[in-house]
């Protein structure tokens, strides 16, 4: 006899089967296995190089590298610090993130061996700050205990550069002021901007500082006779150094145990302290020169000299003959030569004769022109009635 499954059981059994098979494809299936490396650019690291060695893909970098130079990637701007994260899936490169700050990041994406660049569009928002205080100690750590980063040190000393050397002419009862813009990316602060303001007051005068663009677009920072902070050379190649030498005719130097004439200044600072060039130049000497040790020598115009002895090392890429800019680094403080400990000797020639530093007085770079003055005047007034209304507390508000 024929025996006959009943269709429910004939459906049963089918449905079974295919529960079965796809929990057996379940099984089979393996999730992809990702890893992430990441990697911080050294200094005087080559990019290409770093490249190379966080991906370890020779024929990947270099498309990576020439997908980069197509879009004008802006490798001068490659800092120490920033960041390369690579993701591998199954082993197999997936993602390169190039990480500068909150504003500035790139991503290079692998999609089954297409790369496509894109660059994160940041969410920025600008916060007006009036900032204002008194010295104690120094004006780094007076600004610093207000809440602000170093950064914003360096900016307002930058402006007052040419006029007030905070490392030996500032003292406990001075104040500042200060009007700016705090900037935020993703609501993470990033930098300072648009400083429009700034005044120091103490016992070496009252100085004020006015930015000012003209319809041209030249654009300075201007006392309120609308005459440019700058001058011709800074008042001082180190920052926030103090002075424990000063220039005089007669001085008992501590090695030879003699009295001798001192012409120069000698900055006491830690050793590898950067120095920079106090105006634009071309460097006269560069070498070892008996007490001075390490020393750099730089002609400038106006039969300008400045002497830097006493260094610890050369800048890289700093030889005879190079021109130098207003502030661009020369080298590191030392104790090479004649010296009891690090610091910096710093001398001021004209026409051939040293000067002190700190009593010459220097041309200043151009002043606001005629044809701009009454635009001038009118940024200038409304900024100071603006600094005679402020109360002297520090006053956020959104622009």
């Amino acid at each position: 006899m024929r025996s006959f499954i009943p269709l429910n059981l004939i459906f049963l059994l089918i449905l079974n089967s295919g529960c079965q098979k796809n929990k057996r494809e379940e099984t089979n299936k393996i999730e992809p296995l990702y890893k992430e490396s990441k990697r911080v650019l050294k200094k005087n690291e080559i990019l290409q190089n770093a490249f190379h060695d966080i991906i370890d893909d020779a024929e990947i970098t270099e498309k990576i590298i020439r997908l980069l130079q197509k879009c004008d990637f802006p490798f001068r701007r490659c800092l120490p610090g920033d960041s390369i994260i690579v993701l591998r899936e199954n082993n197999l490169f997936k993602k390169l993130t190039y990480f500068q700050n909150p504003m500035a990041v790139y991503h290079i994406i692998n999609d089954k061996g297409f790369l496509s660049l894109s660059m994160k569009y940041p969410y920025i928002t600008r916060m007006t700050v009036v900032l204002s205080g008194s010295i104690n100690s120094t004006l780094y750590e007076s600004m610093l205990k207000r809440g602000e980063t170093p950064m914003l040190v360096y900016k307002f000393a930058d402006i007052f550069a040419w006029e007030i050397d905070f490392a030996t002419e500032t003292q406990n009862g001075d104040s500042f002021f200060v009007v700016f813009d705090k900037v935020f990316c993703d609501s993470q602060f990033v930098d300072y901007s648009n400083i429009v303001l700034v005044r120091y007051k103490g016992k070496i005068g009252d100085y004020h500082g006015i930015y000012f663009k003209d319809p041209s677009g030249y654009d300075d920072y201007y006392n309120l006779k609308g005459e440019s902070l700058r001058k011709a050379l800074l008042k001082s190649p180190l920052r926030y150094s103090s002075i424990s030498s000063y220039f005089s005719k007669r001085r008992f130097h501590p090695i030879l145990k003699i009295w001798r004439p001192h012409h120069g200044l000698d900055y006491s600072a830690p050793a590898g302290t950067p120095v920079s060039s106090i105006g634009d130049g071309v460097v006269t000497f560069k070498g070892w020169k008996g007490g001075y040790g390490n020393l750099v020598e730089i002609k400038h115009k106006n039969n300008f000299k400045s002497r830097y002895g006493h260094l610890s090392r050369f800048a890289k890429g700093l030889f005879l003959g190079k021109h130098v800019k207003m502030g661009e680094l020369i080298g590191y403080v030392g104790s090479t030569g004649l010296s009891t400990g690090p610091h910096l000797h710093f001398e001021l020639h004209k026409n051939g004769i040293p000067i002190n530093p700190l009593t010459v007085k220097l041309p200043r770079a151009p002043s606001v022109e005629k044809k701009y003055f009454k635009q001038f005047e009118q940024k200038r007034d409304s900024l100071l009635a603006f600094l005679n209304n402020a109360s002297g507390q520090d006053a956020p508000f959104c622009q």
